[in-house]
């Protein structure tokens, strides 16, 4: 028998560890530019790229019980450092990229809006439970 996590969770790993590095490449990708129909759809993609991290991250659950309001605060608290490091990386000469606020700002608001469902969906996954307390 396997001591390894339960299969939800391993399948939640995998699918973390493959996204974070797509995203790592995506983000460090040389002279990369995105143009779309909408004024700066770099920032719509930051969001939702940064977003999807920090969900991934909580269901790998890593940092706490998958469901746990500790879990959920941590992902999101990592999610941030992790946007500022990826983002401060673009600044590398080399990649011809550029670090930016707004990225930054973008990056933050998919992940607090993560964090957001996050927190909903476990309160619904509590009261689905019949769990009435609350776990840290």
């Amino acid at each position: 028998m396997s001591a390894g996590p339960p299969p939800g969770r391993r399948a939640a790993l995998i699918a973390f560890v493959v996204y974070a590095i797509v995203l790592v490449v995506a983000t460090h990708w040389p002279r990369l530019t995105i143009e779309g129909p909408i004024e700066r759809p770099d920032l719509v993609i930051h969001l939702a790229a940064f977003g999807l991290w920090c969900v991934l991250l909580a269901m790998t659950g890593l940092l706490g019980g998958r469901w746990t309001a500790r879990n959920i605060a941590a992902s999101v608290g990592v999610s941030l450092a992790y946007a500022a490091l990826d983002e401060g990386t673009q600044a590398i000469p080399a990649l011809g990229r550029t670090a930016a606020l707004d990225d930054y700002l973008a990056d933050a608001a998919g992940i607090v809006l993560a964090g957001a469902g996050l927190a909903l969906l476990a309160w619904r996954h509590a009261r689905w439970r019949g769990d009435t307390t609350s776990r840290a």
